[in-house]
């Protein structure tokens, strides 16, 4: 029971990094190469990849 409720707290700060449209800031970003590192990242592209440009242009934190 003790482990449930140390998770509890942190589901809510998860919920509200949503963007309006819904989805997380991943849907919003792309993977790029770091140079010849073969290392990742993640860049803002603009869009929601579920929704579309025509729903969803921008990353927009927040309640809908």
């Amino acid at each position: 029971m003790a482990a449930r409720g140390a998770t509890g707290p942190a589901m809510p700060g998860f919920l509200k990094a949503r963007c309006r449209c819904g989805h997380l800031p991943t849907h919003h970003m792309v993977v790029v190469s770091v140079g010849t590192t073969g290392n990742y990242r993640l860049v803002p592209s603009g869009p929601c990849a579920i929704c579309g440009e025509l729903v969803c242009r921008v990353y927009a934190p927040g309640a809908p």
